[in-house]
This record gives C-alpha cells, structure tokens and sequence, in this order.
C-alpha cells in the first residue's frame, strides 16, 4: 500500500510539470427549463412527469415519506393514507457533476376506505340477506364500554342471551324476525334495507324515540323502510388485533341492526360466509356496548336443536360400578392448593372423603374444615390539615352510616370489642370477610359532603387487625362518577391490638371524593382448609374427536365451582391456552340450574373464551347428560341430547386436532364460583357414567 500511494503521487507531480501543458477538466453544467406535471389516474394513482435541459435524473419526493430516483422522468406513484390529504411533491432534476435545481407542485387525494373481502362476505358479490343468530347463545349481549388494551371490555361480559331467549316472548319476539340485507352495485355502493316486519325491539333507554310506555325492552311498531347508505371505516383507538376485524359500518338516515340503541355504527368483530358478529356503543349510555350475532340462515327454534351424532362406537367408558377408589387404569388424582391459576380456595386431596366409588356413582365432594372469616375493626376518621389541625369524617357514635360490602364482606357498627389501647370508643365498624371471599372484597359508605383534600391532605384511621402486614386501602371516589377516585395502601404494624394508620393524600388531583371505600388484608382470601377432588385421565386415556357423554348431578352450595372438561395433552410442552381446553359443563352454586359450556384457545381463553350458557332445569337434584361432539370441523355442546351451542367450526389453525384427556373436579370460590357460603359445610357432584364414542 505504502509503494502504491507513491506511486501516484510521483504520477501527480510529472503531470503538474508539464511545462505549457493544460489537462482539460470538464465544466460543471446546471439543468435548466425543468418542467413539472401531474395527472390523476383515481382511486389515489398520480402519473409524475418532469423534464429539464441537462438532466440526467430527477429524483421524487412525494411528500409521504417515500421517493423515487428516474432518468426518464416519467413515474408513478399511488397514495394509500384514507380521507382527504394533501401533499407537497418535490421534483429535483440533477447532473453527473452534482449540480441541481428543483420545483414543487401540490397534489389532493381523497380516498374512502373499503374492504372488498368484508363487502364480499356481507352481500355475496351482489344481495344477501342475514338473519338474527337466535339459535346461538349471545345473540344478544351487553358488556362495558371500550376502556383501553388491557381491561376486558371487548366480550359480553355482563349479559349473554340463552338460545331462543329473545324469541318467545311478546315484548321481545320481534327481534327474531328482521331481515337485514345488503347488496352492492357494479360501482361498489354499498347500501342496506331492514325489514322488521313492522315492529322493532326498543331498549328502554330509548323508548322516547316511539313514545313508549314500558318501563322494560319492548316491542313497538316502527317505519323502518328505505334504502341506507352504507361506509366501511377502519376502527380507530386501541382494539385488540384478535378480538376484531379492525373495520366498522357506517349507516345512514338512522340505519340500525334490529336492536335499538340509538347508534348505526357497528364494529364487525368477526365476519365469514355465514357468521357476523358485531359491537356498537348505546348513545343514552356511553358506558355500555352491545353484542349481536347474525346468520345467513334463518333460525327455527326446534329445527336444528337434536344431536345427530357421528359417533356410534363406544370406545372407553367407566360406569363407577365398583365401589373405592376411581379405577386407576383410567384415572389419577390431580393433587394441590389453589386449582390452576383461578384463585379458588380449596385444596385437592386422593382421600376417599373427597373422592370415592360408591352406589354406582363417583363421588368428589368438597369439605369446610377448620378456618374462619377474617375480622378487622376500625374507627375515628379523621382529616388533618398541614398544622396539625383535624375535622373527624366519622366515629361512628352518632347515626350509623349506611355500608355496601361487596366481593364477601360484611361491614357494620358493634359495640368496641377491644375497649383499650388507643381507643376507647363505645362504638367500631366491623368489618367481616367471609371465608373464600374475593381478594379484592371490601366496602364502603356515602359521606353527606366531600372531603377537602387540598387543605386536609392527611387521614388518619384507628384500625384493629388480627395480624400483622394486613394491607389496608382506604380510597375515595366520587359518588356520581367512580371514575374519579384516589387511594392509598398502608399496612398494619401490630396485630390484635388498635393502631392509628395514616393515608397520606397529598398532591391528589381535586376531586369530588365523597364516598369512602375500605379493603381489609388486600389480596388475601380468608383459608377455610377446603378439600375436594379432581381426577384426570392423562396419560391413561387421550383420543382426538368424538363424542364424549357424561351423566351428573350437579352441587347446589354458593361457591361451589364444579367442571366436567377437557385438555389439550400437550399443555406441558407448550402451556396453556396454546394447548387448547374444552369446557363440556361448568356449574356455579351460587346460579344454580344454569350451566355453561366454552372453549379455551390462543386469542380467545380466560374471560374471552367462546362460551355459551342455558338453564338446565334441576340440574342439583337430578341426572343429566353432558356432552360434546368433537370432529374436525365443528364442537358442538349438548345437554340431554339437545344442542345449546349452534356449531363451532374447527379447523387446521386451532389446537382442537390433537389429544386431549378428561378431567372431572369441584372448585370452590376463586374467579368463576364467587363468593363461598360462610355457612358451607360440604357438597357432591356425582357421576354416572363417562362415555366416549368414535
């Protein structure tokens, strides 16, 4: 390297030498005479030209984010962004020396949004005519309004309608008989008709529109003719991408799908040949969202309600007819505090109290041993200012205020049970959380005027705990808006035995903070040492499809939890809900005769599972039969032989295609059985029969 950068300096020197010798060096050139065009070809396509006298290229900024470099000048470019945009195109010719001028034109697009799948789906490429899903659970749904990512708003979460339901009684029938039809013409106009036989199924929030006079949904009659214009938009805020399509509709004129809440736009959470599934937000009440499903088929009630099985061939069962201990060629105890991950209170044992052959039956019962609620007093708050100046909230000497306990707790004034220490008041608030109360159980009471933060940042409670470390939260809400609220957390220092906590407040936005909610050792169920049983056949017996029949009785105490159910075999290798898990019959005491039916799957597991629900009429005195049909195409849940789910539809790209085994239990408490009776002693599912066909 050091001889070749000799070289070329000698080199340089004998040119520079050349006596009268000149080396010609070529002149930069300048463009000139650029000339820039644009033409609008539509749909959001511009034809770019642009022409200079010596240039060699001309490089595009198209004011977007993107560029393009061309010799000929010619280029095209297509605009993608939705609505009406405008954009600044800088168009610079250039020369091989680096010289360059430049000249800039604006451009105007305007591009509504369309899907042409979702349009294909909604009218057959031409008409197509939906019908209310009524043979599916959820046909009708309620949930909580949009409250970000993370909260669980996007499901019914607060109402589920059984199939049918909507569709046997007077002030509701009508909602069963609309027709919704869409149809687009060759220039892609999408447009919709509702036919609703005269009538429509009024919420009563917005009986006023008819002049209704129920104080309940209703049916009134209501025009609903005439075509509406129909605009597809993408949905904007955050949605989960797994929970929704990402596109909403548009109605004009008022349109409505069958159900009237007020509003004509409507989230497509789910779209396909024959199924719609859609959400929209109740303009009398921002706060709740409404779920409705549709069909390309009319549901008749009775026409498709009976099982017609694939499976005929028996090929394992048990029919508990010998009594002792569950058959271990076809059963193991699934051992363990706590269930998995649902925060249930019992502890699963292999003792035949617990679990035991008897009568023809098996027996998993749940058993109350030794514990009780956990008590926690409190008294004299109080607000004190910067100066150490106090004004009492309340001492709970006077007329007693007026407690809501929720999530298991019961809050009320006694008599000081602990008259020593630092308090020696006459009068406390008790506060009881029942055994196999929620963890986030507490109360609260309504103060006549809200609490003045600003000048009383500071709050101090007299607080008698039965342990050390209980985590207390005293939190403030505004009564009219529980939106608008603070809290703060501190923990007792001593046990049995009354302590003054401080809450300190300061820097809390102002507020209207005129209720007062209490949570005694948060996050924290009181143990009642539960037993119960839970036995699975993993590893003993695993099959993929078919029909699996289990006869039970069911238990009737609140917080009873039992399950007849199955899972992925895999769970071990790739966790839950990858492996996938399917519910065949879930019970909760404290609703009792209503049973639940779910699938469990990556995108739609825990509080978003695809569930379904019915009466099942004495369900914890008699016998009946549970079932599943499981193929490859479809899951469908069955009780006494008659369908309660309309069809799942399975494919290649969930985790129904592989082995599962079956697992029979009785939970207590945690996030499904609720709150457990204080006064439960103990409670039996039996079972009959397990069947499995193929």
């Amino acid at each position: 390297m050091k001889n070749l950068k000799y070289i070329m300096v000698s080199l340089f020197a004998v040119l520079m030498s050349c006596d009268g010798d000149e080396i010609d060096i070529p002149e930069s050139v300048m463009p000139s005479n650029l000339t820039v065009s644009a033409q609008n070809l539509g749909e959001g396509v511009f034809e770019f030209s642009a022409s200079a006298t010596n240039a060699n290229y001309y490089h595009y900024d198209f004011g977007d984010g993107t560029s393009a470099l061309e010799t000929s000048g010619l280029t095209t470019k297509t605009y993608d962004e939705i609505g009406d945009n405008s954009y600044t195109v800088t168009i610079t010719a250039g020369s091989t020396e680096g010289k360059k001028i430049s000249e800039t034109l604006n451009v105007s697009v305007s591009l509504a949004f369309t899907d042409t799948e979702t349009i294909s789906f909604l009218t057959n490429n031409s008409s197509k005519t939906w019908f209310l899903a009524a043979a599916q659970p959820g046909h009708l749904g309620l949930g909580p309004a949009r409250e970000g990512i993370d909260g669980d708003w996007w499901y019914p979460k607060w109402y589920s309608a059984s199939a049918f339901e909507k569709c046997g009684t007077d002030d509701s029938d009508c909602l069963c008989d609309d027709e919704l039809t869409f149809s687009v013409d060759d220039s892609g106009a999408l447009t919709y008709m509702l036919d609703n036989k005269g009538q429509t199924y009024f919420n009563v929030g917005h009986k006023a529109v008819v002049g209704g006079a129920e104080d309940i949904d209703f049916c009134y009659d209501f025009d609903t003719t005439g075509s509406k214009s129909v605009v597809l938009s993408e949905v904007s805020g955050n949605v989960p991408d797994d929970q929704t399509t990402g596109i909403q509709m548009s109605f004009s004129d008022g349109g409505f799908m069958g159900y009237y809440v007020g509003s004509s736009t409507y989230e497509i959470l789910s779209i396909s040949d024959t199924e719609l599934y859609v959400r929209t937000y109740d303009t009398e009440n921002a706060d709740l969202a409404w779920y409705h499903k549709f069909t390309s088929s009319e549901a008749v009630e009775g026409a498709e309600e009976s099982l017609e099985t694939i499976y005929t061939n028996l090929v394992w069962s048990d029919e508990f007819d010998v009594d002792g201990a569950p058959n271990p060629a076809n059963w193991a105890y699934d051992l363990g505090a706590g269930g998995w991950g649902n925060a249930e209170s019992q502890t699963y044992t292999d003792k035949a109290e617990n679990v035991k052959v008897e009568d023809g039956v098996l027996k998993i019962t749940a058993i109350a041993g030794e514990g009780e609620a956990a008590v926690h007093y409190f008294d004299d708050m109080t607000l004190v200012d910067a100066a150490g100046g106090t004004q009492s909230i309340e001492n709970f000497e006077g007329v007693a205020p007026v407690f809501t306990g929720f999530g298991g707790v019961g809050t009320g004034v006694i008599a000081n049970p602990d008259a020593t220490g630092e308090n020696t008041s006459a009068n406390v608030a008790e506060s009881t959380k029942a055994l196999g109360a929620e963890t986030w159980a507490g109360s609260f009471f309504d103060l006549s005027a809200p609490v003045d933060l600003v000048t009383y940042p500071i709050i101090t409670l007299k607080t008698w705990s039965p342990a050390i470390g209980a985590n207390i939260i005293l939190k403030l809400e505004n009564q009219a808006n529980a939106d608008e609220n603070v809290e703060v957390s501190v923990s007792s220092s001593v046990a049995n035995t009354w302590e003054t906590l401080s809450f300190d407040f300061t820097g809390v936005a102002a507020g209207t903070y005129d209720r007062v909610v209490l949570f005694f050792d948060f996050g924290v169920s009181p143990s009642g040492g539960i037993t119960s049983g839970r036995i699975k056949s993993e590893n003993l017996f695993e099959f993929t499809y078919g029909r699996v029949e289990i006869r039970a009785k069911l238990p009737s105490s609140g917080g009873t939890w039992p399950a007849l159910w199955a899972l992925g075999a895999n769970f071990d290798e790739v966790g839950w809900p990858a492996a996938g898990e399917i519910d065949i019959m879930e019970h909760v005491g404290n609703n009792n005769n209503t049973i639940s039916s779910a699938l469990h799957y990556p995108g739609n597991s825990a509080g978003n599972a695809v569930v379904g629900s019915t009466p099942v009429e004495n369900a914890i005195s008699e016998f009946h039969n549970y079932t599943v049909e499981w193929t490859p195409d479809s899951i469908k849940f069955v009780v006494d032989d008659q369908l309660v789910h309309n069809s799942f539809v399975n494919n290649a790209t969930t985790p129904f295609n592989a082995d599962f085994f079956l697992i029979m239990n009785v939970a207590m408490g945690g996030t499904l059985g609720g709150t457990i009776d204080p006064a439960f002693t103990e409670d039996t599912m039996e079972v009959d029969y397990v069947r499995v066909y193929q």
